[in-house]
């Protein structure tokens, strides 16, 4: 259980991109992994949990949870441009009709 502990650290830090083989890109970012525990660690539960947490969703998921003042700050700031923008739209129309 020590080993697939380490692995699994290891892994969390291997970025993947979407259209490589997840597997071998594994594979070639842990070398050392023994032919048994190879078995053992790369089953289909293990690739799903990789698939997901590799995914650009949960990336921007963790993102938000590790920086929510930033996420909020930058909602804030756009829907106060919206605002702006809306009511500088409402005095066009406004001077228009008169």
């Amino acid at each position: 259980m020590a080993n697939i502990s380490r692995y699994l650290k290891i892994v969390k830090e291997a970025e993947i991109e979407p259209e490589e083989s997840i597997e071998d890109r594994i594979m070639d970012r842990i070398s050392n992994i023994k032919e048994e525990d190879r078995e053992e660690i790369m089953d289909n539960n293990f690739q799903e949990f990789l698939k997901n947490s590799n995914s650009r969703a949960y990336q921007f998921e963790q993102k938000v949870r590790s920086h929510p003042g930033l996420f909020a700050m930058i909602l804030a700031m756009a829907l106060g441009a919206a605002a702006i923008l809306a009511y500088m739209a409402k005095l066009i129309i406004s001077a228009e009709n008169k």
